[in-house]
């Protein structure tokens, strides 16, 4: 028989399992760690190399950010809505074809259509829904409520 068995018996090799049992999490996270420290370094050579297009991207990003926090899509359509009306003023064009160039979307409130309904006929709500007093209502529903409330105020006058 051979005595160059070093194995360390069973007794060794419990405890070998048991000892990496306790800290095979914390490979893992030194693992996960190497991993994220090689991609940031590999993004941050590829940025080095292209700094153009990197300057690009953060344009994009800092003009995306300027559209949605100062809102500047109603703002240019209210100046292109105002320069259409002075050319009208001016005789350059006539008020049929001032509303069919620019419809008056402006002025109409905002109204997401994620999942509501009427509050009336629980219709799901699209592109021609009206909020009034916190409730949305489809526009056969809305238009039913102003004749309601027209002939209301027209019997209150009289």
């Amino acid at each position: 028989m051979s005595d160059d068995n070093d194995s360390g018996g069973i007794i060794g090799t419990i405890i070998s399992i048991l000892i990496l049992a306790a800290i095979w999490p914390y490979l893992l996270a030194i693992l996960g760690l190497y991993i994220a420290y090689i991609v940031v370094v590999a993004i941050l050579e590829w940025m080095a190399q292209n700094p153009l297009i990197v300057a690009s991207i953060i344009l994009g990003a800092l003009s995306a950010y300027a559209i949605l926090c100062y809102r500047l899509i109603p703002k240019a359509w209210r100046w292109m809505k105002t320069r259409i009306q002075h050319k009208t003023d001016e005789g350059y064009l006539s008020r049929g074809e001032l509303t069919s160039v620019m419809p008056d979307l402006i002025e109409r409130k905002f109204i997401p259509s994620t999942n509501l309904y009427c509050y009336w006929c629980t219709k799901k709500l699209g592109i021609d829904s009206w909020e009034r007093g916190g409730k949305y209502y489809c526009k056969s529903c809305y238009e039913k409520i102003v004749k309601l409330i027209r002939s209301i105020n027209i019997k209150n006058i009289s």
